[in-house]
């Protein structure tokens, strides 16, 4: 949703001079106003007492959930109740209008992705992965309400802690939020910033991806030195890093980046492009019906059904595995217009 400017002023100025929940309630009604007059939506305005409600009980307002890691595991999700949500949402947005993440920064950013993120890492002889360690408790809520008061925001403190708490559960940010993966990167903003002129003084290139960190070079700097004057910047901005997570790949080995090939170009594992022939063979072979009842019984398992709790169409998740098939290796590929042509006849 564009905004005008007189809009992006009256946001800019609401939250700058706002103190009381009061305030709050009035800019999330002001956003509400802006959405269903732009938009012609009906959203309902939210009162100052129902918010005041949530605000002291809303540790309460949160269902905890487990969805499966590709390398193995669980991850504990978070997410709070429909009119937190709805809350959360807002302020999201308002955060969005104020804020943009430095270029290094590829996650929960509109217009960049895992694959912009990758695409910095091309062709280098040398790539270096980092991962930092519990990312998400590790933004609390004191973090939070520090940098609501610096220049892209300029919360007075009072208002500065309502929004912080109104973000957290249990004093941390919570992985299901709407809010939790713009605030990661504006608590990030000066380690970003840290991490890039890092990557100069060593003639190598920076990206991060929520919790991923990337170095890239094409000379070997990846020593120990270099290990340790990282895990310095890391711990000055808060962090720490995940020792069993920290990988070098040489040109001569398969580099990945979030999970995409970067050696010679953008490309993704082979199984990727066998599992998109599987599907496509499947539904010639033996009808959609019979194919949307085997996904449904695998599907559930998978990360995409345990946040959301609903059966997509198998025909829609085909495409989308095609869709960012192209992304990935661009839509010139012969793979990806070979599938998309399949696609399209099966579906016609």
């Amino acid at each position: 949703m564009e905004l005008s400017q007189y809009y992006i002023d009256e946001i800019k100025a609401r939250v700058a001079n706002g103190t009381t929940l009061e305030d709050v309630t009035s800019l999330i009604n002001f956003i509400i106003n802006i959405q269903n007059e732009t938009l012609g939506t009906t959203y309902r305005f939210i009162s100052t007492k129902r918010l005041a409600y949530y605000f002291v009980h809303r540790d309460e307002r949160y269902l905890s959930f487990e969805i499966p890691k590709k390398s193995g595991g669980v991850r504990q999700i978070t997410a709070p109740d429909p009119f937190l949500k709805k809350v959360q949402r807002r302020l999201n947005f308002i955060l969005e209008v104020l804020f943009r993440p430095k270029a290094a920064a590829h996650g929960f950013v509109t217009g960049r992705s895992i694959v912009t993120n990758a695409k910095v890492h091309v062709g280098k002889n040398y790539v270096y992965n980092v991962d930092l360690k519990d990312f998400f408790p590790t933004i609390h809520y004191g973090r939070i309400k520090a940098v609501l008061q610096l220049n892209s925001f300029r919360m007075k403190p009072d208002f500065a802690h309502i929004i912080a708490h109104l973000c957290c559960y249990k004093g941390i940010l919570p992985q299901g939020a709407p809010t939790s993966p713009i605030i990661t990167n504006i608590t990030c903003q000066q380690l970003d910033k840290n991490l890039v002129d890092y990557a100069k003084l060593n003639s190598c290139y920076y990206t991060r991806y929520a919790d991923d960190i990337t170095f890239s070079a094409d000379k070997n700097v990846f020593k120990d030195k270099f290990h340790e004057n990282l895990k310095l910047h890391l711990e000055a901005a808060g962090f720490k890093l995940n020792d069993k997570k920290t990988r070098k790949q040489k040109r001569t080995q398969r580099q990945e980046v979030t999970g995409i090939i970067v050696n010679e170009k953008l490309n993704l594992q082979r199984t990727y492009i066998k599992k998109i022939r599987a599907m496509l063979y499947n539904w010639e072979r033996d009808g959609l019906p019979a194919c949307q009842r085997e996904f449904n019984k695998y599907y559930p398992l998978e990360k995409g059904f345990v946040k959301s709790r609903i059966l997509p169409p198998f025909e829609n998740v085909l495409m989308g595995k095609i869709l960012f098939l192209g992304m990935v290796r661009g839509k010139e590929d012969k793979y990806f217009m070979e599938f998309t042509s399949k696609y399209q006849s099966l579906k016609s």
